[in-house]
């Protein structure tokens, strides 16, 4: 399995499918989706929450529940590397739905996220970057980088 620390959390890739580390469980469980909600990067696992009273709640399938038990007694969690970088993160997972937000690519959780401009400064805020593009009355709008070379 491969795992990564991403903002605090533990994430998995086994064989195509998106693992989250529970720790009030002790075990990993499915996701399906990980993307920005307008407040912080969260995930989407609702397929897998149907029913509050299943026993497999959480897992969808007595297979599923048992294949995530297997996991957790074979994976090491120390040897998660961290990643810093929504993209790099966004790219690890393999999701290509990725729409571009003023000057970055940014996977949506859903469809109904804001994107305005006090959005965007909240999500500049939560993953701790600056804008890219920089803006200058006499030279017009450059990248950091051609600013640079000038």
């Amino acid at each position: 399995m491969d795992l990564v620390e991403f903002h605090g959390s533990i994430y998995g890739k086994y064989s195509a499918k998106l693992y989250l580390f529970e720790p009030t469980w002790d075990s990993f469980r499915p996701i399906q989706k990980v993307g920005w909600n307008g407040e912080r990067i969260a995930v989407e696992d609702s397929l897998y929450k149907k029913d509050l009273f299943s026993p497999y709640y959480g897992y969808e399938s007595l297979v599923q529940k048992a294949e995530c038990r297997k996991l957790i007694q074979t994976t090491e969690l120390e040897s998660a590397r961290e990643i810093k970088d929504p993209i790099e993160f966004w790219k690890w997972c393999g999701q290509t739905d990725a729409k571009w937000w003023k000057d970055r690519p940014c996977v949506f959780l859903h469809s109904c996220v804001s994107k305005d401009s006090i959005d965007w400064r909240r999500y500049l805020q939560y993953t701790n970057s600056r804008a890219k593009t920089l803006r200058h009355p006499p030279r017009g709008r450059l990248t950091r980088k051609q600013n640079h070379l000038k």
